[in-house]
């Protein structure tokens, strides 16, 4: 299960000649000042197995009001020397301020599988309730730590704090995250369950991006303090 109702995820490139500086920015002042922030319950980064982009980060929140509150965009908007330094190394980003439609789990797994997709026109309940039963299963099969359906607010991933200014970013729409122990165990438990052919049939439309990650850094609330 998440810790909230909210998420803010991303999936971005950073060049191998940059990952060093990368790691010393989001893993020690990123991450540690994100999740200090009131509201911020644990934050994650993950790098590429089988993947477009080369990283993969969430952070889980209370709500979705923390990231579109006062203390989350004055954190954002008052970038310190080293955020300045560090983002432009960030590339391709996809980031969406997202709401929690489902959370199914034990724990946290040690690989993710990210989908992104959308419903089809007029398919959107019917397409849930797919997933609703889909979820239950997944949830039973004892490699799998936990399944979960984000999705994007378009208003709220739309602000663009001052740490972000300049860095073209695409807003996703609906997220399905599964967590597991094991690559090959997501890639057996998608393709019963969230094969690209089954979330047509059910509702979903053409584009469906698939990829995986393997978990680099976790920090929760009760770690920063």
């Amino acid at each position: 299960m998440l810790l909230g109702q909210g998420v803010m995820i991303n999936w971005s490139d950073v060049a191998s000649e940059h990952r060093a500086a990368y790691y010393e920015w989001h893993s020690r002042e990123h991450m540690v000042g994100r999740v200090a922030i009131n509201g911020f319950q644990r934050g994650r980064r993950y790098i590429a197995v089988d993947a477009q982009r080369d990283f993969f980060n969430f952070y889980e929140v209370d709500d979705l009001a923390v990231l579109t509150g006062a203390d989350y965009l004055a954190k954002a908007n008052a970038p310190s020397p080293l955020t300045q330094r560090t983002t432009p190394f960030v590339k391709n980003s996809v980031r969406g301020i997202s709401r929690v439609k489902k959370s199914l789990g034990i724990g946290t797994g040690g690989y993710a599988l990210t989908l992104r997709f959308e419903p089809a026109d007029g398919a959107a309940d019917k397409l849930d309730r797919y997933l609703g039963d889909a979820f239950v299963k997944l949830a039973a099969i004892p490699e799998i730590a936990g399944v979960h359906l984000i999705v994007a607010d378009p208003s709220a991933s739309t602000i663009v704090p001052a740490e972000r200014k300049g860095r073209p970013t695409i807003i996703p729409n609906w997220i399905i995250v599964l967590e597991g122990i094991s690559i090959a165990a997501l890639d057996s438990a998608c393709d019963a369950y969230l094969a690209g052919e089954m979330l047509r049939a059910h509702g979903c439309a053409n584009a469906i991006d698939r990829e995986t990650y393997g978990l680099q850094i976790m920090v929760s609330k009760s770690g920063v303090a």
